[in-house]
């Protein structure tokens, strides 16, 4: 470096410097003052130097950071709502993006764009003072400001019948529903639950939706089997592993389609039907406080919507239907919600009737008893439901069995027992407050359910099968039962043609409900027997006298016995499955009655028998293990199916 003169300075330079005037550069004792101008200008060319560099190698280090940035690849700006939820990267290719085009659903970004980073109190204060002054809100202490704020968060973007699963393995579970489950639970209205999902209201309408996962998650609970072939047949085992996974989707829809504040809105017989769904998931999976809570939220929503009264939600008169040729027409009213009324109440009547044979308390879950000036509704119309319209009712073909006969016939023999019911409700299960009445009153209930089953058509006789059907007459043909399909998501599935038109799915519902109808009245009938048992026992402690041989219904026990075995030797274990775990209790009740019954109480018949039902119930009390999951290492569906296919073995070589 060349010597720079002491009389040249920074401004002779070209150099602007912008120093404290109280800055005050250092003194060195060992240099002269001559030498310190250029020491001066030494430092500050060194710092400019430091601080100031060149644009090309600005640019090379610029380079260099973008090159770490991405290392990973470009950041996208935004992932479809599928992919956030999921939280799997989305490629952005669409819309639709890979992944919803994989899986069949829709690639949307309807959700908000949250800002990253902390939240900006100060912002939201402004913005909050602002939305104030201009009169579009409440202050957040207002009711109205928390009304707002719960309907924001009940009002979930995107949420659709694709939340649950896939359209293509929706169809399948619906008419899976309403071929398996309905014959059982006849409800919703078929029709106009088909019609309303055709025209998508599950996009407008949060308890339709939730309506619909509850159907799916109660079919999946009761019938697992059947979901998995179809999850296997569509190629969506990855989506689907195993039923749980389904089944905690379905619930978790349906909460979110319900929000938060559903309880403040008016309340509808599609609300109740959805707490009544949503209790027997809980129970199917073995949760029963859960079960508890939502049939007791079920209760008391029938309640409050008039359920349980004669004059019912759409409730008006009505002429009932013949099963002859012509039209019944309908007064007024609105008939698909009266019948849709009647038969949830008189569901949730006989399963909570079921809980109380099972051992639950009458004062835990109970429906009030039917009264002079409350009496229960009527039971529904027995006709099927295509032939119930907005306008009016059509009658069955001639000779056409509606599939609500059976239903009426399950539901008389739970009828049975109303009084029972409302006696130990108000004195207690084991209070002998008058045993003459009591004994009346145990005495004409198991004459009712006896009675029931009179007069069974032969589609409903557990034995023998019935006769083949003779073909319909020339003049039935265009009756919609034969003429029309319903309508579907994608317009080209006709769910009547996927089990072989009416006939066939009439089978398949006829052999669900004879099974069932028979284990309920058998099991109505050894609870009335062990109730009157336990209730003589109390009175002969109570006042020291034995009771009449007679009255001990030895001989009533030993029928209904035998009446058991036939129905086993019987059985069509093929259709057993679905709903499978409420017959399977119906059989451990009774077996366990019978088998710890006291040895005085028990006949020469009843001890030849008892070594079969013990081992009946051991082996039922195996394949209704605790839980989900108790054995390790095997799938599922896998586990149900080997244990089906057992009891199917074992039954046969009881016999």
């Amino acid at each position: 470096m060349s010597t720079i003169p002491q009389s040249y300075t920074a401004s002779e330079a070209g150099i602007e410097l912008a120093i404290d005037p109280a800055f005050r550069l250092p003194t060195a004792p060992d240099r002269s003052s001559a030498e310190q101008p250029h020491l001066a200008y030494s430092a500050v060319q060194q710092s400019h130097v430091s601080t100031e560099t060149s644009p090309a190698a600005e640019g090379h280090e610029s380079s260099e950071r973008t090159k770490k940035k991405n290392i990973h690849g470009p950041r996208l700006k935004r992932a479809c709502d599928a992919c956030s939820k999921r939280k799997i990267k989305c490629d952005e290719s669409g819309p639709p993006c890979n992944h919803c085009k994989q899986i069949d659903i829709p690639c949307t970004f309807a959700r908000e764009s949250r800002r990253r980073g902390p939240r900006n109190r100060h912002a939201d204060a402004i913005k909050e003072q602002l939305a104030h002054r201009a009169g579009l809100g409440s202050g957040p202490a207002s009711p109205t400001y928390a009304a707002q704020t719960l309907a924001s968060l009940a009002q979930q973007p995107g949420l659709s019948a694709e939340s649950i699963c896939p359209a293509a393995l929706l169809e399948r579970l619906v008419d899976d529903y309403f071929t398996y489950v309905h014959p059982l639970v006849p409800v919703p209205h078929e029709p106009s639950f088909r019609a309303a999902l055709a025209a998508r209201e599950d996009r407008s309408n949060a308890t339709f939706l939730a309506l619909l996962a509850s159907m799916i998650g109660y079919l999946v609970a009761s019938f697992p089997r059947r979901p998995k072939l179809h999850v296997h047949g569509l190629g969506m085992d990855g989506l689907f592993p195993n039923s749980n996974v389904l089944i905690e989707r379905c619930r978790k829809t349906a909460i979110e389609a319900r929000g938060l504040g559903y309880l403040d809105r008016q309340q509808t017989v599609d609300d109740a039907l959805v707490a009544y769904l949503q209790g027997l998931i809980a129970a199917f999976n073995y949760n029963w406080d859960a079960c508890r809570l939502y049939l007791g939220q079920y209760v008391s929503i029938s309640r409050v919507i008039g359920l349980h009264r004669q004059d019912g939600p759409g409730s008006t008169p009505v002429t009932k239907a013949t099963g002859r040729e012509g039209n019944i027409t309908q007064p007024g009213g609105d008939v698909v919600l009266q019948e849709t009324s009647r038969r949830l109440f008189w569901i949730g009547f006989s399963t909570i009737i079921s809980l109380q044979h099972l051992g639950v308390s009458a004062r835990e879950l109970s429906i009030p008893p039917s009264t002079i000036r409350e009496p229960y509704p009527d039971l529904p119309m027995e006709i099927d439901d295509i032939c119930i319209t907005p306008e009016g009712i059509r009658p069955l073909p001639h000779g056409e069995v509606a599939r609500l006969t059976g239903f009426n016939v399950l539901m008389k023999v739970y009828r049975a027992c109303s009084e029972v019911s409302a006696m130990e409700l108000a004195y207690g299960i084991n209070e002998a407050f008058n045993w003459a009445q009591q004994r009346a009153t145990i005495t004409q209930a198991l004459d009712s359910a006896r009675m029931a089953l009179s007069g069974l058509p032969r589609e409903l006789l557990l034995a023998p099968e019935p006769a083949p059907r003779a073909q319909s007459q020339p003049s039935d043909q265009t009756h919609p039962l034969h003429t029309q399909g319903y309508p579907a998501l994608n317009g080209n599935h006709n769910p009547m043609q996927a089990y072989g038109w009416k006939d066939e799915r009439d089978k398949i519902q006829f052999k669900i409900q004879k099974i069932h109808i028979t284990a309920a009245e058998i099991a109505t009938r050894c609870t009335l027997i062990e109730t009157y048992s336990r209730l003589s026992d109390v009175v002969q402690h109570t006042t020291g006298i034995p009771q009449d041989p007679v009255d001990d219904m030895k001989d009533d026990r030993d029928t209904m016995i035998k009446d058991f075995l036939r129905m086993i030797r019987a059985l069509d274990l093929t259709y057993l499955e679905p709903s499978g775990l409420g017959f399977t209790n119906k059989l451990r009740q009774v077996a366990s009655i019978v088998v710890s019954m006291p040895k005085h109480r028990k006949s020469e018949f009843q001890s030849s028998v008892e070594r079969y039902l013990m081992t009946l119930v051991d082996y039922i009390s195996h394949v209704q293990r605790v839980g989900p999951g108790e054995e390790e290492g095997l799938d599922e569906e896998a586990l149900r199916a080997r244990q089906w296919a057992d009891m199917m073995q074992s039954m046969g070589n009881y016999i």
